[in-house]
């Protein structure tokens, strides 16, 4: 098993980097940035924040700027109090807390923005938002979806794959990329982030998202 991880490791680690340009001729046209729960619920406040996320941060808040031309969704958390979800996670981001606003840091990056789309979702996949569904069947121009966000193995994979698929079962080729220093989960009991991390980028990248080093401008 160890053997294993290592070969992993070795694999998804040494994934290239790409400029954005590689991506698309016309960004603004055929490209969307989808940034996934980069709140505060997930980074510094209740009981589901993890000081790991500030690893992610800056590149995204970067990546946010360079894409600045490009259409973005920007995934917020947000529960009722009596929230489904609330069976398999500890009680998190509820509507109205300070835990579903954006991380400062984000928040800052989007100011001079006027391409995203915030969109709250009731679970972890931002996939099965109605508000999502929508924006997708307006915006079928677009080719390219770069993901990032938190956490890896939960909201960004589930979203990733579920669009993936989506695709795939409709015949529509699109391409789904997710830099892996874009990407971040947390540490807590048997939940190796590190571990965690790797594993669920092979998967992403198993089911044909591209999974990259990062993205330069």
């Amino acid at each position: 098993m160890e053997n294993l991880v290592e070969i992993l490791k070795e694999d998804i680690y040494n994934s290239k980097e790409i400029n954005i340009n590689d991506i698309s001729n016309n960004l603004k046209e055929d490209t969307a940035l989808i940034v996934i729960d980069m709140i505060k619920g997930f980074y510094n406040e209740g009981l589901l924040a993890s000081n790991r996320v500030e690893n992610v941060i800056l590149p995204i808040s970067n990546l946010i700027t360079n894409m600045n031309e490009c259409k973005k969704i920007v995934f917020i958390d947000s529960h009722t109090k009596d929230s489904s979800e609330f069976n398999s996670y500890p009680v998190h981001c509820v509507k109205g807390s300070n835990e579903e606003n954006l991380i400062d840091e984000i928040e800052d990056s989007l100011k001079e923005d006027k391409n995203y789309k915030i969109i709250k979702k009731n679970s972890i996949n931002g996939f099965h938002s109605l508000d999502f569904q929508k924006w997708l069947n307006e915006n079928n121009c677009i080719k390219n979806f770069i993901v990032v966000g938190v956490c890896t193995d939960i909201c960004v994979e589930t979203f990733a794959i579920s669009l993936k698929t989506y695709f795939n079962e409709n015949n529509i080729n699109k391409r789904i990329v997710v830099p892996i220093n874009c990407v971040e989960t947390y540490s807590f009991g048997n939940h190796n982030g590190d571990f965690m991390n790797i594993v669920s980028l092979f998967k992403m990248q198993s089911n044909g998202i591209d999974i990259v080093k990062s993205i330069i401008s």
